[in-house]
């Protein structure tokens, strides 16, 4: 599951190498010296315990960062104006297979110009109000970071990681602590264009973050424009609307979490850790999922210790089945953990979750009804 690639990268995924050494055995290619090299292994185990199912033990990868390497390089064009890119790669750090089948730089895949009127980029990036790539903004407004089995927010939103082909992005300057983003994907979830504009499904993204002293806040809403096509002419827009909230009191060691998530049409949940309900009568219907989330969060600090702890709810209603079905969905998630920082670059975590859904679910086992524990190690280089 990723993570920004923001997180700590002033100080934890910085080691500026010389062209050559960077790529230059890779493509023979001659490079400017400020490409750099970053990124994280994440490697532990995970047991799980789901209701009707049976009990599973294994080695696990990317329980709280997803694993990947990268390079990212600028050039200064003159006049302020800048262009730079990153290309980013995941694996399974347990086997060292690639992260998504057909895609080298299947985590991030961009390169952008920026300047005093803003940033504006082109390729395949994550959301603003996801928790993928260098353009999350929303990773670190709830305690497990978009991680773990049911901990994070995950559990409950959808979109928490979601990555886009064939996207434009702006990012304007920040004023007084507070920035836009603007991002739309000729494609949604595909990676192909279709030769008739209008068959192509759209994806858009607004989302607006502000940072002050103690306190940060961000609204976000996310559409998903159905194309003219036989799989999903029928379909009706699907929105999600994001906001959260961080607090520190100054001086104080405990950082207070909350945030809801709004969805009303939505048929695809592939980017959340929930799926107990009828996913062909959704694709079926005249009418998406509708339902309201809410999480609260702390965290405390103690040393180099940081206990985490969140609560998540949802409420759901499905209408609009060809069988007729329709019925209402509840889920409730329980986080509790730990990071222990043995250095900048060196995190340990332990941490458990519980789940459950409740109402018109369509499967013999219920997969999602859980009890998780994840125990790891994650190192940034």
């Amino acid at each position: 599951m990723g993570k920004s690639n923001l997180r700590k990268s002033n100080h934890i995924m910085k080691k500026t190498l010389t062209a050559v050494a960077v790529l230059g055995a890779l493509s023979g290619a001659t490079l400017a010296a400020d490409v750099t090299l970053y990124g994280v292994i994440d490697t532990g185990f995970t047991y799980q315990h789901t209701e009707g199912g049976d009990d599973s033990f294994a080695m696990t990868s990317g329980s709280y960062a997803g694993p990947r390497f990268g390079f990212k390089g600028t050039e200064a064009l003159g006049d302020n104006l800048t262009l730079g890119f990153i290309l980013e790669a995941g694996f399974n750090s347990d086997t060292g297979v690639q992260g998504e089948d057909g895609k080298i730089f299947n985590r991030e895949s961009q390169i952008y110009l920026t300047d005093d009127w803003g940033t504006l980029g082109f390729g395949r990036v994550g959301g603003f109000s996801s928790g993928m790539s260098s353009l999350s903004w929303y990773w670190d407004f709830e305690p497990f970071e978009t991680g773990y089995v049911d901990a994070g927010i995950q559990a409950s939103q959808v979109n928490v990681w979601n990555v886009h082909s064939n996207t434009i992005y702006y990012v304007s300057p920040t004023y007084a602590g507070a920035k836009l983003g603007v991002q739309y994907s000729l494609t949604n979830e595909e990676d192909q264009e279709d030769a008739r504009w209008v068959n192509n499904s759209k994806w858009l993204n607004v989302a607006l973050r502000w940072d002050g002293v103690n306190t940060k806040v961000i609204g976000a809403v996310e559409a998903e424009f159905y194309g003219d096509n036989a799989d999903t002419k029928n379909f009706e827009d699907a929105y999600s609307f994001k906001l959260a909230a961080t607090w520190t009191p100054g001086g104080a060691a405990t950082t207070l979490y909350a945030g809801m998530n709004y969805i009303t049409n939505y048929r695809r949940i592939s980017d959340a850790n929930w799926n107990d309900f009828d996913i062909d009568g959704l694709a079926e219907s005249s009418d998406g999922y509708d339902a309201i989330s809410g999480f609260l969060g702390v965290r405390y600090t103690v040393g180099a210790a940081n206990w985490l702890a969140q609560v998540q709810y949802q409420d759901g209603e499905f209408e609009g089945a060809a069988s007729g079905q329709d019925g209402d969905f509840k889920r409730y998630a329980v986080g509790l953990g730990c990071h222990y920082y043995f250095s900048n670059r060196t995190m340990g975590y332990a941490v458990v979750s519980w789940a459950k859904g409740e109402g018109w679910l369509n499967k013999e086992e219920n997969i999602t009804n859980r009890t998780a524990a994840s125990l790891g190690l994650v190192h940034y280089f």
